[in-house]
């Protein structure tokens, strides 16, 4: 059996283990799509900013204007493999903060042309700023996570007869970039306060035991 003080100090450390856990949603800020006949490539991923002036509630909510940066794009290959892409081939290309992949060439070759590759999805990883102060976040929000990724994979539609392909389709494949907001924070009781509210518990348990024995 398990002693009272005993049971006070695993209590203690079970509760203090078990901070509550806020759940995170995410908020779309932008599209990622793979296009063709791009100024600079024949099939390339291009990035579309809809933050700011480009935003329009409820589907794109934040007014204000952020930054998206290009940490990598990685392509997965049909029969395996992968192509990289750095994010330093993304420029932007007009106000709005759209970016483009910009480098002439094969993708192979260190390009973002892509028309040579059977592609069966290409994920997306980059930053975001700022990432508080913004207008448009939903109710409980205080902010976004820095950083995001987003994968594009074969849509509905996009394939012959309105199938599905088995690979991306330039001019038609598309994905949601979503930003993950930051919910505000419960304040939670400290380690020590919650050990020190067992033992006082503890201590009251005793004085009572105490006080009803008979002498």
């Amino acid at each position: 059996m398990v002693q009272p003080f005993s049971r006070v100090l695993i209590l203690s450390v079970v509760i203090s283990c078990c901070a509550a856990i806020a759940s995170a949603n995410v908020i779309p800020v932008g599209l990622l799509t793979f296009d063709a006949g791009t100024p600079y490539a024949l099939a390339a991923f291009d990035i579309t900013n809809l933050t700011g002036a480009d935003a329009f509630p409820p589907d794109f909510p934040i007014t204000t204007q952020l930054t998206i940066t290009v940490t990598s794009l990685v392509a997965d290959l049909q029969g395996g493999g992968t192509l990289t892409i750095n994010g330093g081939d993304f420029s932007v290309v007009d106000p709005q903060g759209d970016l483009n992949c910009t480098v002439v060439g094969d993708a192979g070759s260190g390009g973002c042309d892509f028309s040579a590759y059977n592609l069966v999805s290409a994920t997306l990883s980059g930053t975001l700023s700022p990432v508080t102060g913004l207008t448009g976040l939903p109710a409980g929000a205080t902010g976004i996570a820095d950083s995001f990724t987003a994968t594009i994979a074969p849509n509905a539609g996009c394939g012959p007869g309105g199938s599905t392909a088995t690979t991306l389709t330039a001019a038609c494949d598309v994905a949601v970039i979503n930003a993950t907001t930051v919910p505000q924070t419960v304040p939670e009781p400290s380690s020590l306060t919650l050990l020190g509210i067992a033992m006082v518990g503890l201590l009251a348990s005793y004085k009572f035991r105490g006080s009803g024995e008979v002498s």
